[in-house]
């Protein structure tokens, strides 16, 4: 059990390695971590966003609404919603070095960021190159090239990103903070994260709903222990 809340509680944290009223748009992104490469497939309208991994059916959706963050996904046939909050509270109940090694590598601070004075385009879009200096929760020091935009949509992104991860980890990321208070949003992070496409098309309504007749982890527990 301590391996599933951890590994998805992981999952999360990755994709938010990244507020204001948004409009609407779709983007794909690459990323990179210690699980392997992966791609996201972003919509977000108004405060509403939702992640899904088209190389990972079995993974399953994020999805942010009403301020809330959950993962939906599928265990032995039954549709489950975790609330990611939760998650993040039993993960920490249950201790283990895979949370102690996730969330050590969060950042705590950021020391540094400077324009090196050359650009990159990334998915048509021209971004200033930067250079990140942060230290994470463990005390360990990264020194990080990073490529900023001003564009509204990718700070659009950012902004639903840091979001996301603040249901989950109840505080404001230093990195996306000082971006945001630049009026800077991320089009690459080193290799751990690129985006790849960016639109502005408006997704269906339907697409930020969570499934009826889902059970939530607690259930799935429950009908575990009485089984």
């Amino acid at each position: 059990m301590r391996h599933l809340v951890t590994g998805l509680l992981a999952t999360g944290l990755v994709m938010a390695a990244a507020s204001p009223a948004m409009a609407d748009g779709r983007a794909t992104l690459e990323a990179q971590s210690d699980q392997g490469s992966v791609t996201m497939d972003v919509r977000w309208a108004g405060e509403n966003l939702r992640m899904d991994f088209p190389d990972q059916s079995q993974a399953g959706f994020m999805l942010l609404r009403d301020g809330n963050g959950y993962l939906v996904t599928q265990v032995q046939g039954q549709t489950m919603v975790m609330d990611m909050a939760k998650l993040k509270d039993m993960a920490e109940n249950m201790g283990g070095s895979e949370l102690e090694t996730m969330t050590g590598q969060q950042a705590s601070q950021v020391d540094a960021l400077d324009a090196t004075g050359d650009s990159e385009t990334i998915a048509g879009l021209e971004g200033e190159i930067y250079r990140l200096q942060w230290t994470d929760k463990n005390g360990t020091a990264h020194d990080d090239e990073v490529v900023l935009s001003d564009d509204a949509q990718v700070r659009e992104l950012m902004s639903a990103f840091h979001d996301y991860q603040r249901t989950m980890t109840g505080e404001p990321d230093p990195i996306a903070t000082s971006l945001e208070e630049r009026g800077l949003g991320m089009l690459r992070f080193g290799d751990r994260f690129r985006l790849a496409e960016l639109t502005d098309a408006s997704p269906a309504p339907d697409v930020f709903e969570l499934p009826e007749n889902a059970k939530s982890f607690e259930d799935m527990m429950r009908s575990a222990v009485s089984e």
